[in-house]
């Protein structure tokens, strides 16, 4: 082959190779289909669920409750905080949200249906209707530690999200510690506005008859 040739020959093989390569992404990108039928990039399907647990001096909610924080005790209510997000650009419908209480809690509280009536260890499953894109939605979920319950740690409870468009879902724990020693304290929880509705209602007969004078 004359020498002049193979220059010009491989610039163009190489040429062609880097346009290949650049187009490479968008023909192995997966189309979908849109409500009218025209065939469109398709949106990603991040569903994410985060499980958290009220601390019991604190109040805040956190990821988890660990040996050098201050522990729970046998008896005591627990609340969590089951927090779903649409990360996607689409609507999920349903969305299935489950939570698995370990064999030292007992659900006391919260959305859905219970697996175990009144027995520790059951799974909490509840839905949740047309979660549109970027959305997030939190639920409360209120149980109670075993009184047989001795000290440890590492009490788990695993929270779980799926829908049709993310079947693998996604899932995510949060840890107690129950201590034999440690106080029975108050958690604010459903049941708070319950306790203060006597007062509300006590302050509003008074103002109306302060009123009436």
């Amino acid at each position: 082959m004359n020498s002049k040739h193979i220059a010009p020959t491989l610039f163009s093989s190489l040429l062609i190779a880097y346009c290949l390569l650049l187009l490479a992404p968008s023909a192995l990108a997966q189309s979908c289909t849109n409500q009218y039928g025209a065939s469109v990039a398709c949106q990603p399907v991040n569903l994410t669920i985060n499980k958290q647990v009220k601390h019991p001096t604190s109040g805040l909610f956190v990821e988890n409750i660990t040996s050098s924080d201050t522990p729970y005790s046998p008896g005591s209510e627990v609340l969590y905080r089951l927090i779903v997000r649409n990360g996607s650009g689409e609507t999920h419908n349903p969305v299935t949200v489950t939570d698995q209480l370990p064999a030292e809690l007992t659900f006391i509280a919260g959305p859905g249906t219970y697996s175990t009536p009144g027995k520790p260890g059951g799974t909490l499953t509840y839905t949740l209707n047309n979660v549109i894109a970027g959305e997030t939605r939190t639920q409360e979920v209120l149980a109670k530690v075993e009184p047989k319950t001795p000290t440890k740690c590492a009490i788990v409870n695993t929270g779980r999200v799926t829908s049709p468009a993310r079947p693998n879902g996604d899932s995510d724990t949060v840890s107690i510690c129950v201590s034999t020693t440690a106080p029975i304290l108050p958690v604010a929880g459903f049941d708070d506005l319950l306790l203060v509705l006597p007062f509300i209602g006590t302050a509003l007969g008074g103002f109306a008859m302060l009123r009436k004078k």
